[in-house]
């Protein structure tokens, strides 16, 4: 089982709840989507950060999360950052200069959909 990790910086303090409520509505990643919090750092002042966990497995929940994403960052009218990280490796986009996006989620989240164990691929 994969775990994806989304998190959310700048923009709307709305926007990691506005996110979660859109996942959840997805038939394929309902039950499999949760707020977690992120320890503080020793330079951190404040409460942690909330971010979002989702549990990929097989059967292209990745690609699923990844069309999510892409949907729910073009409705966006915030100039937020948002990081997503799985197995190892992550992006971070900018939502206010927003362009096609879903190769780089693919590459990040499609981990689920590679049989075997090649992960360069």
């Amino acid at each position: 089982m994969l775990d994806a990790r989304i998190a959310i910086t700048g923009g709307d303090p709305e926007d990691l709840s506005s996110l979660y409520e859109w996942l959840v509505s997805e038939d394929e990643l309902r039950g499999m989507v949760r707020v977690s919090r992120r320890p503080i750092g020793q330079t951190e002042l404040g409460s942690a950060v909330d971010l979002l966990t989702v549990a990929l497995g097989a059967g292209g929940a990745g690609s699923v999360l990844s069309s999510a994403l892409v949907t729910w960052l073009k409705a966006r009218r915030t100039s937020a950052k948002i990081t997503v990280e799985a197995e190892g490796r992550s992006v971070t986009l900018e939502i206010d200069t927003l362009r096609d996006v879903s190769a780089l989620l693919e590459q990040v989240l499609g981990a689920d959909d590679r049989h075997g164990t090649d992960r360069d691929a």
